[in-house]
């Protein structure tokens, strides 16, 4: 009996030939998509005492910076895609941070007529 006797493909062939197919379609998206750093110039996230900001600076630099605002510190993250490390860039403690001007008053314009 030969492999090829005029029936056609018979079950087992014809599933082991579509997942054979679906496999390398799989691969072949996994590998286009697998290696692309992410699209995002920056962002912000926000969870409890916590807010995380991303910073691009070059094509192979980018900045992490977390903000505790429960201990009042700041620290800023240097991430580099060549050597793929993360390294701590500077601590920065909240209160040493200058403080915003308070808010200018309006003043009150004098009023006209009988006093």
């Amino acid at each position: 009996m030969s492999a090829h006797d005029g029936r056609g493909v018979d079950l087992q062939t014809y599933a082991i030939g579509v997942l054979t197919v679906t496999a390398v379609v799989l691969f072949v998206g996994f590998v286009l998509v697998a290696h692309q750093p992410a699209q995002a110039l920056s962002s912000m996230d926000r969870a409890g005492d916590y807010k995380l900001l991303t910073q691009h600076i070059s094509s192979t630099k980018e900045l992490l910076i977390v903000v505790d605002s429960a201990a009042k510190q700041a620290l800023i993250y240097d991430f580099d895609y060549s050597t793929k490390r993360l390294e701590i860039a500077a601590d920065i403690p909240l209160d040493l941070m200058p403080k915003p001007a308070p808010p200018e008053q309006p003043q009150e314009r004098p009023r006209r007529g009988k006093p």
